[in-house]
């Protein structure tokens, strides 16, 4: 009888943790991940088309970005300079997600924003949570220690390739 009670309780206990292991997973369907890709893009597609006025009044957090800076983004439009990036990747918070979007100029070395759209992943779907721009130092700083760690992480294995940037973005410049 104790037997059969301990079978039951393992049983039932395998059957949990298997039932369980993909709500605690960092690994999401292709579907979600789709969602979150097309669901970033396109929130950040006026942004990289330099449709930038509906920012001009905004007061942003001190050192995450500023409005001159989209301005020079903007009037370099089209060069053959610009680099653009896109990342998924996993929070520490396993239920959230984000798409990044870089634009980098590879001559003169510097980022002229990147942009991140926060999604939280409830049941079958990605509902966007917070949206983050950076165009100054010292966030662009802590996005790139960021996806470094991400890119040095077993983490980046659980995400296609057509979902991220060939490689570790370049570091911001780092002496400031």
């Amino acid at each position: 009888m104790i037997y059969k009670k301990q079978n039951i309780k393992l049983i039932s206990t395998l059957i949990l943790i298997l039932f369980l292991q993909p709500v605690f997973s960092q690994e999401l369907g292709i579907e979600i991940l789709e969602k979150i890709y097309d669901r970033g893009k396109s929130f950040t597609t006026p942004l990289k088309q330099g449709r930038i006025e509906s920012l001009k009044n905004a007061n942003p957090p001190k050192d995450t970005w500023l409005y001159s800076k989209l301005e020079e983004y903007k009037s370099q439009l089209g060069s053959e300079n610009i680099l653009y990036g896109e990342i998924l990747m996993p929070s520490v918070d396993e239920k959230f997600y984000s798409y990044n979007l870089f634009a980098y100029d590879i001559k003169k070395k510097f980022y002229y924003f990147v942009a991140i759209v926060s999604f939280e992943i409830i049941n079958d779907d990605a509902k966007m949570k917070t949206q983050y721009l950076f165009t100054e130092n010292k966030s662009l700083k802590n996005w790139w220690s960021k996806t470094f760690g991400f890119y040095q992480s077993d983490l980046i294995k659980n995400i296609p390739e057509e979902y991220l940037f060939k490689t570790c973005p370049p570091p911001p410049d780092m002496e400031e």
